[in-house]
């Protein structure tokens, strides 16, 4: 009797094929049931998956818009809370040292003065401050603090008080000092950049500007009037006193300043917050519109995967027996 078959190198290469097949897409289901996405979206979209590549885009490019937006947020939070300390604790000492000033009453006056000096390190040490490794005070030069030292300031206007010959003449002299882009502000104190720091983007071409250079006008004006009611004491005229007085109705007027500087700036959160909960809903919408396309029920992948193995398991037990079938063992 003639034998009709025999394992052949055809029949064992499709099986092992088979193997492959089932294992890759075991594979795939394994993956699609732990991230919940399907892997082959050229299949799932019959080869059209541009459209969905653009979705995907989208989604991604409205995240990075909130991302900015929220950073932007936190930095112009930050932002407002140091110039309503700033304005508030120079206001109180303005107050206080003008008072003191007008009934001639010295002590306080030498009070307020020390107040003073300990405000200005506060302001420059709340100026020098940074969120997320960036100075909120240096314009565009953001990688290093915008303020030198508040020692040095005080040091420049004492030497400035004690070198003039009247009050007025000090007055001027550190008016000068101040707002002379060629002054010791500019030149000892101030080393941010010229241009305010970048402006956020909210949309293609529209942008928000939230931030302020610690050599603005209003903050100048405020650090001017606080310093001038500290230099008195080192002043060689009789007319010292006057210093108080112009300083602290400086320092007081910059109040409304401060204000205004502070609107600015709230304005500006206010259009991000609106931008961000526009952004919000658009994520949701794009993601929705996105899973619907790419989603693979993990349920489902889960079962799909336990066939697989099965089927996996089946064929590497066939695999196995064909692996040992020999003709002597086929003609046992």
């Amino acid at each position: 009797m003639a034998v009709s078959f025999t394992p052949d190198l055809l029949s064992f290469s499709t099986l092992s094929r088979n193997v492959a097949d089932i294992k890759s897409r075991a594979d795939t289901a394994r993956t699609e049931a732990t991230t919940g996405r399907i892997q082959d979206i050229t299949q799932q979209t019959r080869g059209n998956v541009g459209d969905t590549h653009l979705l995907k885009k989208a989604v991604d490019d409205v995240v990075a818009y909130q991302d900015n937006i929220t950073f932007a947020i936190g930095r112009a939070d930050a932002t407002q809370k140091i110039l309503g300390s700033i304005n508030e604790d120079s206001a109180r000492i303005a107050s206080q040292a003008l008072a003191a000033a007008k009934r001639d009453d010295d002590a306080i006056v030498r009070t307020s003065a020390e107040e003073a000096r300990g405000a200005i390190s506060t302001i420059f040490a709340g100026l020098n401050a940074s969120v997320g490794g960036r100075a909120l005070f240096g314009g565009d030069v953001a990688e290093q603090f915008p303020l030198s030292s508040p020692q040095q300031l005080i040091a420049d206007i004492e030497a400035i008080v004690a070198a003039a010959p009247d009050a007025a003449t000090a007055e001027a002299d550190i008016a000068t000092y101040f707002n002379d882009p060629a002054g010791g502000f500019m030149t000892n104190i101030y080393q941010g950049g010229a241009g305010d720091a970048p402006e956020v983007e909210i949309a293609p071409g529209v942008r928000v500007d939230v931030s302020v250079r610690a050599d603005s006008q209003e903050i100048r004006d405020m650090l001017r009037g606080l310093v001038s009611m500290i230099a008195f004491s080192s002043a060689p005229f009789t007319d010292a006193g006057s210093l108080v007085e112009s300083g602290a109705t400086l320092t007081l007027e910059t109040e409304t300043t401060f204000t205004d500087l502070r609107a600015r700036i709230g304005a500006g959160e206010a259009r991000l917050e609106n931008a961000r909960s526009r952004y919000a809903e658009e994520e949701a919408a794009l993601t929705t519109l996105y899973n619907q396309r790419t989603t693979r029920d993990p349920y489902e992948a889960a079962s799909q995967l336990q066939l697989l193995e099965t089927q996996l398991e089946s064929s590497y037990l066939l695999t196995a027996r064909l692996s040992r079938l020999t003709l002597a063992n086929f003609l046992r």
